[in-house]
């Protein structure tokens, strides 16, 4: 997105943004190819490219990292509208489990209808939390949460864009969290904006996203936005996962500040983790 045209954007009502992001696929929506795993251009709030094309790209990760097998338990941090979801309804078996949570309702109220109703495997929850981007109609915090869920319940947990719409407090909170319902030796799959020696020198002057407000451990896009877009030092995240018995086994470079892109060719960096 133009710099100019995200910065009002952002200026916009949380309400008001989803409207006008309907507004401006209304004609594409109308005349759409209906499929019912896939919600309208309209509603779609996780970031652009095309929804299954960029859910099976992912899904291709978690497969070559993940130590995925049909029977896994996965947890999906954020799990938006489904577009992370759809390429494990033809995975899992029926021993598998998918738990996905947002704190966005309409996301998780379309996986619910759409998603759930078709494979009673996959459950998503809806926990409202406050946040610049995504919603203000609450105080709850994510520093705050405890996951819905027992120790050690998952074989695989992922979280794309993120932690990226987060602040520190929070992101603790989330690891520390983490680091409970993961099993040992399984994986957490991650994606952050992150900042180091070569990436900041970057991205002022290739950057597709540049963080000149600088925080100490964090930067941010937009000081009047800070959950907009969020990005941490690389130092400051090791000791954390440090901190909480997990270890990062793999960081793999996104393009985001004009730095050529690992081996996934994402926008955002990657993190791969696993729980000691």
């Amino acid at each position: 997105m133009n710099p100019v045209i995200r910065k009002l954007f952002y200026a916009l009502p949380i309400p008001l943004r989803y409207a006008v992001r309907q507004v401006i696929y209304l004609p594409t929506d109308l005349f759409r190819k209906k499929n019912d795993l896939v919600p309208p251009k309209g509603m779609i709030f996780t970031g652009s490219g095309d929804y299954l094309q960029v859910g099976q790209t992912f899904f291709n990760h978690f497969q070559k990292y993940g130590k995925l097998t049909p029977d896994s338990s996965v947890l999906d941090i954020g799990s938006g509208i489904g577009r992370m979801s759809i390429p494990f309804t033809s995975y899992l078996s029926s021993k598998g489990r998918y738990e996905g949570f947002d704190i966005v309702e309409k996301g998780v109220k379309w996986c619910t209808k759409n998603i759930s109703s078709r494979f009673s495997n996959f459950k998503y929850t809806l926990i409202p939390l406050r946040n610049d981007l995504y919603n203000h109609s609450t105080s709850e915090k994510a520093a705050n949460l405890t996951f819905p869920y027992e120790n050690d319940a998952f074989d695989f947990v992922f979280l794309t864009s993120v932690f990226t719409h987060m602040m520190p407090d929070d992101v603790e909170n989330y690891i520390k969290e983490i680091k409970r319902v993961l099993k040992k030796d399984c994986i957490c799959f991650s994606t952050f904006f992150i900042l180091d020696e070569e990436s900041t020198a970057s991205m002022i002057k290739e950057g597709s996203k540049n963080f000149p407000h600088n925080y100490g451990d964090y930067s941010l896009m937009d000081k009047n936005v800070k959950e907009a877009n969020v990005g941490y030092k690389k130092d400051f995240l090791y000791s954390l996962f440090e901190k909480y018995d997990l270890k990062v086994d793999h960081f793999i470079r996104g393009s985001w500040s004009g730095l050529q892109s690992g081996d996934f060719n994402e926008h955002q960096d990657v993190l791969i983790i696993t729980k000691l």
